[in-house]
C-alpha cells in the first residue's frame, strides 16, 4: 500500500515508504518549515489598514479595558469579548503579527483535531493532511486578508473561529458509552472553570459561532437524550453550555447593537429578501469556488474507499461517525451564514469563513475508524509526496512575494509618517500625501488607501491619526474597505 494510514482512534503506524519517497517525505517537512517561516514575514509586517487607524484612536480615548469594553458595548457592538481581546492585542501591538501567525497555525491544526477527534501525531500521514489544510486555508479561504492578517479582521474572524474549534473539541470527543471517569474534585473545578470561560468568549465575540456553537450543543444533546445517556454528559459541558448561552444573550442585548443598525439603511421585507438571495448567489459562484478544489483534496485524504466501492460487507464495519458527523459540520457551517439573512446589509466576503473552515472539517472528518482506508491510499505514495513538494514550494513563493509586498507598504508608511511630520512642521494643516501603492494586493496583504477627496471615509480616519485637518493622497484612488 502507498499512502500512509491516518484513521482517528487507529494504532496503524504507516506503512515503511520507500527510498524515494524518504527524500521527498523529508523535502515536505523542510519546506512546511519554510513555509510557516514566510508565513510569519508576512504577518509580522502587515500594514495598518483603515479600522486599524480608527481602533488604535479609540483605545487611546479610551484606555482602560473596563472603558472600552463597556463604551463598545453601549455604542456599537454586543461583541464584549472581540472588545476585550481588542484592547488586549493593542497592548502587544508591535508584535501582534506573531500573535496572528501562531493564531493561523493553531486554526490548522485545531480543523485536524475536531474533525478526527484527537490532536495530529508525529506521523507522515498526519503531517500531509495539515499542510493540505494550511494550503487550502491559503488558496481557498474567502478574505483571507481581511479574516485572518489584517489586525481589526483579526479580531472578529480569526480568533472567534479558533476559541469555536477549541470549544467544541471536547464535545467532539465525548463518547456516551463510556463510564464518566472519576477525576478529583480539583481537577473538575478547573475543567468547568476552563470550559465556562472559553464559552463566554466564544459567546460574547461573534454571533456567527455564537450560532455554530448552540447547535451543536443542540445536536449532541438529542443525541443524548435520544441515546438515554444525558446523565452521563459531564459537569464541566453544562459549565461551557452555560457560559455560551449567557454570554451570547448578554452580546444580542448589548444597546450598540441598536445603535449600529440605526446608522445603516433600513430595508423592507421584499429588499431583504433579494439582498439575501443575491447572497447566497455570491457564496456559490463567487466566494466558495476557490475553496471547492481544496476541499475535493482533503475529501482524497479522507473518503473512506468503502464509501465509493459500495461494498456492503465493508460498509457494514463502517463506524456509524463515518456515516453521519461530516453533515454536522455542514450544518454548523450553514448555520453561520444564515444569521446573515436577517440583515444582508452585512452580508461581505468575509462572513463566509466560518463556512469553509466548517466545510474543511467535515472533509476531514471522514477518515475517522480503524478498519478504514482512504481513497488516496490505493495511489503510489511517490506520486502523492512529490505532488505535495511540488504545491508546498509553490506556495512559499506565493507566500514570500506577499510577505514583500507587506513590508514595502509597512516601509512606505513609516516614510509618509516622517513626510506628514515634516509637513506639520512647516505649518501645513492640510496634508497632501503620494500613494504608497499602485499595485494590486496580493493574497493575504490587506491594503486600503486614501483618495484625492478628502471627505472620503478613510481620509478621515488618518486626518484624526495624524492630529491634522485634512488628508489628500494625490492621485490615490485605491478601492474601498469594508469597515467592521
Amino acid at each position: 500500500m502507498g499512502w500512509p494510514a491516518s484513521a482517528g482512534g487507529s494504532e496503524r503506524t504507516d506503512d515503511p515508504p520507500d527510498r524515494a519517497t524518504r527524500v521527498f517525505d523529508r523535502l515536505a517537512l523542510s519546506l512546511s518549515v519554510l513555509l510557516c517561516a514566510v508565513l510569519a514575514f508576512l504577518a509580522v509586517n502587515e500594514p495598518w489598514v483603515s479600522d486599524d487607524f480608527s481602533g488604535a484612536l479609540f483605545l487611546k480615548e479610551h484606555p482602560g479595558l473596563w472603558e472600552t469594553v463597556s463604551y463598545g458595548y453601549q455604542t456599537w457592538t454586543g461583541r464584549f469579548a472581540s472588545s476585550a481581546f481588542s484592547w488586549m492585542a493593542m497592548q502587544v501591538r508591535p508584535v501582534y503579527g506573531i500573535g496572528i501567525w501562531l493564531g493561523l497555525l493553531a486554526l490548522v491544526v485545531q480543523t485536524f483535531a475536531l474533525a478526527r477527534g484527537r490532536y495530529p501525531r508525529a506521523r507522515r500521514s498526519d503531517l500531509y493532511v495539515l499542510c493540505l489544510l494550511l494550503l487550502a486555508y491559503w488558496y481557498g479561504l474567502p478574505a483571507l486578508e481581511e479574516t485572518i492578517f489584517w489586525t481589526a479582521g483579526s479580531l472578529v474572524y480569526l480568533w472567534p473561529a479558533l476559541a469555536v474549534l477549541l470549544f467544541l473539541y471536547p464535545y467532539r470527543r465525548w463518547d456516551p458509552e463510556a463510564l464518566p471517569a472519576k477525576a478529583s474534585a480539583m481537577r473538575e473545578v478547573a475543567l468547568a472553570l476552563g470550559m465556562l470561560l472559553l464559552g463566554v468568549f466564544v459567546g460574547g465575540s461573534q454571533e456567527q459561532v455564537l450560532v455554530a456553537g448552540m447547535l451543536y450543543l443542540f445536536v449532541l444533546a438529542l443525541r443524548a437524550a435520544r441515546s438515554g445517556k444525558l446523565r452521563r454528559i459531564p459537569a464541566h459541558f453544562y459549565s461551557g453550555a452555560l457560559g455560551l448561552v449567557a454570554a451570547g444573550a448578554i452580546s444580542l442585548a448589548a444597546p450598540g447593537n441598536s445603535a449600529r443598525l440605526d446608522v445603516t439603511p433600513s430595508e423592507g421585507l421584499l429588499q431583504t429578501a433579494i439582498a439575501a438571495a443575491k447572497y447566497v448567489v455570491h457564496i456559490l459562484v463567487d466566494w466558495m469556488p476557490p475553496m471547492t478544489p481544496w476541499l475535493l483534496c482533503l475529501l482524497l485524504l479522507a473518503i473512506p474507499v468503502t464509501g465509493v466501492l459500495r461494498n456492503t460487507k465493508e460498509v457494514g464495519r463502517t463506524p456509524v461517525s463515518l456515516r453521519s458527523d461530516w453533515w454536522v459540520w455542514v450544518l454548523l457551517g450553514l448555520a453561520t451564514v444564515s444569521t446573515l439573512f436577517v440583515r444582508p446589509y452585512f452580508a461581505a466576503e468575509r462572513t463566509v469563513m466560518f463556512l469553509a473552515v466548517f466545510l474543511a472539517v467535515g472533509a476531514v472528518s471522514l477518515q475517522t475508524g480503524s478498519r478504514t482506508t482512504s481513497v488516496l491510499e490505493r495511489l503510489p505514495a511517490l506520486a502523492a509526496s512529490a505532488a505535495l513538494c511540488l504545491l508546498l514550494l509553490v506556495t512559499v513563493g506565493d507566500v514570500a512575494l506577499s510577505g514583500w509586498q507587506a513590508r514595502s507598504l509597512r516601509l512606505g508608511q513609516q516614510e509618509r509618517a516622517e513626510d506628514v511630520a515634516r509637513q506639520k512642521q512647516e505649518g501645513l494643516r492640510d496634508i497632501v500625501v503620494a500613494p504608497l501603492t499602485d499595485d494590486v494586493p496580493r493574497r493575504g496583504v490587506m491594503w486600503g488607501d486614501g483618495t484625492a477627496d478628502k471627505a472620503f471615509w478613510i481620509n478621515g480616519i488618518l486626518a484624526s491619526w495624524y492630529e491634522v485637518d485634512s488628508v489628500v493622497v494625490s492621485g490615490g484612488a485605491q478601492p474601498e474597505q469594508g469597515s467592521q
